[in-house]
């Protein structure tokens, strides 16, 4: 009998230890799952844009969705000190990235473009102004957003900020001072107050047909586009030019060197205008383009000034 209980305490104390022993296990168990799983879930977050490209791309939609609409909804643009009117700057994007900017407040927006000087091609803008801030969304052909500038103005005569790429990793310094205002007129008819008859796009291409002349020499082309007689300066000496004869005989008197170079250089948009003509050139150095009516003819572009 003392046996039996002998065997029976025995057999309780081993069953007793299996019992203590197993809640143990199942946390070593557990931690051990939860390791794996947050292995896993690594293993699984560095494959996901493979498995999954259409939800890791909306996902970026979304977030780029939000920071815009943050990013605009923060402006109050009853406060925008642009009045109705183009609004042409000049500056860099980062050290050493020279840019040209027409903007144009829109309604409640500020539209326009930009491009880099280096390169010519106009990128589209649109976004909002306020009293102190300005943020601009740059698109491509595609309207797919390229970028966006974030800047500050105490007045519209400066716009300081950053310059941020689409996928937030890429960002520059920019600056842009003011260059000319065009005050009053429609969007997207820049020089109407001086050619009513054409389009913005008509001044533009005529003045790259002057530009090319100018470039390749084309002295009988160019002596045909200019309303005469004409006031040039030759040898310092103030000089009426009368006819085309005249023009080219003096051709190079007055395409010298340095004035043939600011002209082939210029920029053939986002030019000056006024009720006195189109402005292409740079400073002091530059021509005077406007719509002339020759005598029983039809009214056309042509240079009424030329300013060497």
């Amino acid at each position: 009998m003392k046996k039996m209980m002998e065997i029976i305490i025995a057999l309780s104390i081993i069953f007793t230890g299996c019992s203590n022993e197993k809640p143990s296990v199942n946390n070593n168990v557990q931690k051990n799952a939860n390791n794996t799983a947050i292995e896993n879930t690594s293993v699984s977050n560095t494959k996901q844009p493979q498995s999954q490209p259409q939800n890791t791309s909306q996902s970026a939609k979304n977030i780029n969705s939000n920071t815009k609409s943050s990013s605009l909804d923060n402006i109050n643009t009853a406060k925008s000190p642009f009045e109705k009117g183009y609004y042409d700057y000049q500056g860099t994007v980062g050290n050493n990235m020279s840019i040209h900017m027409s903007i144009y407040p829109l309604g409640t927006d500020i539209v326009g473009s930009y491009f880099y000087d280096s390169k010519g091609k106009e990128i589209k803008l649109k976004g909002k102004a306020g009293a102190k801030d300005i943020v601009l969304y740059e698109y491509d052909d595609t309207s797919k957003n390229t970028g966006i500038f974030k800047g500050t103005l105490n007045s519209v005569d400066k716009i300081k900020g950053t310059w941020m790429g689409a996928d937030n990793k890429t960002n520059y310094q920019f600056t842009l001072s003011l260059k000319s205002i065009i005050p009053g007129v429609e969007y997207g008819k820049r020089y109407a107050e001086t050619v009513g008859t054409e389009s913005d796009q008509d001044v533009e291409n005529f003045v790259s047909k002057v530009q090319s002349y100018v470039v390749n020499d084309n002295k009988e082309q160019l002596s045909e586009q200019i309303s005469y007689p004409i006031t040039v300066n030759i040898n310092s000496k103030v000089t009426k030019i009368q006819n085309k004869d005249d023009f080219i005989k003096n051709y190079d008197q007055i395409f010298y060197l340095k004035y043939k170079q600011i002209i082939s250089n210029a920029f053939t948009k986002y030019m000056f205008a006024n009720w006195q003509g189109i402005m292409f050139g740079e400073n002091s150095n530059n021509i005077w383009i406007n719509e002339v009516t020759p005598t029983g003819g039809k009214s056309k572009l042509m240079i009424t000034a030329i300013n060497n």
